[in-house]
């Protein structure tokens, strides 16, 4: 297997000298520490100890322990391990997770970057042995974590009473789900957790963004978690002096946290523009999109581009229209504030292959699909994996034709677009149905989307990708706050009319100011420098995940 093949599968994504260098600083203050990396690689981090450590005046020899699943860079140590002295019992090769506290013994600093495997590739007994030792340390984690997490809960299990770990974390920390069981268990273990994370990426090669974690005072009573913001990684250069103090972070609220009601990139945003948040949240004019719709995944047809048909394949092979439905695909297709019939007509005209083929299980094809379907037998659809698993394999399953759609991974920011076409959508955009006896309409919905304050949101509740992209999941877009106040009949759907042409015309910034004003100022009583307190943090968040 390539090298870089085999790194993917065991999630090693090995880590930078300078990095590696400050958090053995930050965790080693005496030169008489004892120090685990429990994923330990090419070494970075046990020969950084081992300098630290001569720097202080001790003696390496019998301080440093590791452990390493790849046998390639295992078997380095063969070599490299005898220039500092370590035994075969100091560096074992092994999984991390069939390793307990006594095999090894307990360290004074543990040290490291964990691998990262996602849950689609981390399965079978690896993830019930990592599942199965978080648990043990009293964290229940979904069989939907990635690998990373059951690690650090794994590793804390290592460190001495009143010792310290430091080691890098997928941004995963700050935002997925189930981080939040991870982030607890630190607060319960630890007398203080500091989260650092950078506005400009410390491994700006890799697609996966990553934060710092230095929790120190290992079953001391619990006194602080804190996020501190950094530019990047040159940033920790003067910190390799410990007597140099890292600056004051923001105090998070760990309860607020356990409990979802903030997230950890909340606390980026300036104290005031954190309160007015807060408060609107909870006000009573101010909802959140998962109290007035569901969101989900378009449907997954195994191959659009048979299942997706334009109109000179429709007239070629004479398809019924009673086969086909209307599709929006993709986010540019959608332009203002409706997606309309119209819209989808002056698609179709240029080109578009925007109709699905819509056969349902029970019906049986009439002889004018016969020949289209043959052509896709010749293409081998059939053998595709999700047409492969349904029977038939041209009945596409979970298709609705939503009051909505909602974009959910862009460089800009998320649309939320009325579907008065009447059209369904594949995955590559959200789906969003209103509840029974919603209070408002899709369109009106879409209209009060438009403000600050649901662009903040968007940025406080979804999570940054590489590239500067903004992905919202289904979850994440339930928590988007959306102000609701008491308007006079008639003034959202006149709005939303105003807000569709400035759209349409290109005018984002004008039909923000036009919905702050009428919804924010006139319909909630905000200041106009409260309004501008959430512009000025939206934009802020919106920058940063652009910079990066």
């Amino acid at each position: 297997m390539p090298q870089s093949a085999r790194r993917k599968e065991l999630g090693a994504y090995y880590t930078d000298v300078s990095v590696a260098r400050f958090l053995v600083c930050w965790a080693l203050r005496t030169g008489e520490e004892t120090v685990l990396d429990p994923s330990s690689g090419e070494g970075v981090f046990l020969w950084e100890a081992a300098e630290r450590i001569r720097d202080l005046g001790g003696n390496p020899d019998q301080q440093l322990f590791g452990v390493e699943i790849d046998p390639i860079a295992h078997g380095r140590w063969a070599t490299r391990g005898s220039e500092l002295s370590l035994s075969a019992a100091q560096v074992l090769h092994a999984s991390f997770f069939d390793i307990t506290p006594g095999q090894l013994p307990l360290a004074d600093a543990v040290v490291g970057n964990p691998p990262f495997i996602r849950y689609q590739r981390f399965s079978g007994d690896a993830r019930d042995a990592a599942l199965a030792r978080a648990r043990d340390a009293g964290v229940k984690l979904s069989r939907l974590t990635s690998s990373w997490a059951p690690f650090l809960v794994h590793a804390a299990q290592f460190v001495k009473p009143g010792g310290r770990l430091a080691m890098v974390a997928p941004a995963e920390l700050t935002h997925a789900g189930y981080a939040l069981p991870v982030l607890d268990y630190f607060r319960k273990n630890f007398r203080a957790t500091r989260i650092l994370s950078f506005s400009r990426r410390i491994f700006p090669t890799l697609s996966e963004d990553t934060v710092l974690l230095l929790a120190s005072g290992r079953g001391e009573p619990f006194k602080t978690i804190q996020l501190i913001d950094l530019t990047d990684a040159s940033a920790l250069e003067k910190h390799l002096d410990p007597s140099v103090e890292l600056p004051n972070g923001v105090e998070i609220d760990a309860s607020a946290l356990d409990r979802g009601r903030e997230r950890v990139i909340h606390y980026l945003l300036p104290h005031g523009t954190r309160q007015l948040y807060r408060r609107l949240r909870n006000s009573d004019h101010v909802a959140v999109l998962r109290s007035l719709a569901r969101v989900g995944i378009g449907y997954v047809s195994g191959d659009n581009a048979f299942f997706h048909l334009d109109a000179k394949t429709i007239d070629g092979y004479g398809i019924p229209a009673q086969y086909l439905l209307p599709v929006a695909c993709r986010s540019s297709e959608l332009q203002g504030l409706r997606f309309t019939l119209h819209d989808w007509e002056r698609l179709r005209s240029s080109g578009h292959a925007n109709s699905l083929l819509y056969i349902q299980r029970t019906q049986s094809p009439p002889e004018q699909l016969q020949a289209y379907l043959l052509q896709g037998v010749r293409r081998g659809v059939p053998d595709r994996y999700k047409c492969r698993v349904r029977k038939p394999w041209y009945a596409v399953p979970h298709v609705h034709r939503p009051d909505a759609f909602l974009t959910y991974m862009t460089g800009g920011d998320p649309q939320f677009v009325a579907n008065e076409a009447k059209a369904a959508a594949p995955n590559t955009l959200h789906v969003v149905r209103l509840i029974p006896n919603c209070p408002v309409t899709a369109v009106e919905l879409a209209a009060a989307w438009q403000t600050s304050l649901t662009a903040l949101s968007c940025e406080v509740e979804g999570h940054s990708l590489g590239g500067g992209m903004l992905k919202l999941e289904p979850t994440e877009a339930g928590r988007v706050a959306i102000a609701l106040p008491n308007l006079s009949p008639g003034t959202l759907q006149s709005l939303a009319t105003d807000l569709d042409r400035l759209l349409r015309d290109g005018k984002t910034e004008s039909a923000r100011d036009l919905a702050d004003g009428i919804i924010l100022r006139q319909g909630l009583g905000l200041s106009a420098g409260d309004v501008q307190q959430l512009r000025e943090g939206w934009l802020l968040l919106r920058e940063r995940r652009r910079s990066r």
